[in-house]
């Protein structure tokens, strides 16, 4: 991690802390301003119809955000007010390649405004392979 990200700011960032990611497994793996890592392993119950060792796109796509919307609290500085909340307005995704293992996905926070920010997240397989890109467009409600 980062040194620049203040440790009160771990619990709000982490992907765990999220119902839904949990569910999943997506783990915070690590971040500094604005850029994060998270990972997610394959499991039999994400595969598709006829393909149970293909990921679905559904859990892509929410890996994609769990990885964009962690790079985008990661802006927020130690010495700013909490923001009321975060929500992703646009999601955007091309899948390049068949996902069959473990997920690791990079996001990258483009450029921030006060209300807007806009990320860009990489999903690679375990041996490294592209397999996903997105584009994050994220609402900051800030205090």
């Amino acid at each position: 991690m980062g040194a620049d990200i203040d440790p009160a700011l771990l619990p709000w960032i982490a992907p765990e802390e999220t119902p839904f990611w949990r569910y999943l497994g997506i783990r915070f793996v690590e971040a500094e301003g604005g850029r994060a890592v998270v990972a997610m392993a394959m499991r039999p119950e994400f595969g598709t119809v006829n393909r149970p060792d293909v990921v679905h796109g559904g859990a892509i796509a929410t890996l994609i955000d769990a990885a964009a919307g962690t790079a985008v609290r990661t802006i927020r500085s130690a010495d700013e007010p909490a923001w009321r909340g975060m929500s992703t307005t646009d999601l955007n995704i091309s899948y390049l390649d068949a996902a069959t293992s473990d997920l690791t996905a990079e996001g990258r926070v483009l450029r921030s405004g006060r209300t807007i920010a806009w990320a860009q997240v990489d999903v690679r397989d375990a041996k490294g392979v592209l397999v996903a890109v997105g584009r994050v467009t994220a609402a900051i409600r800030r205090a």
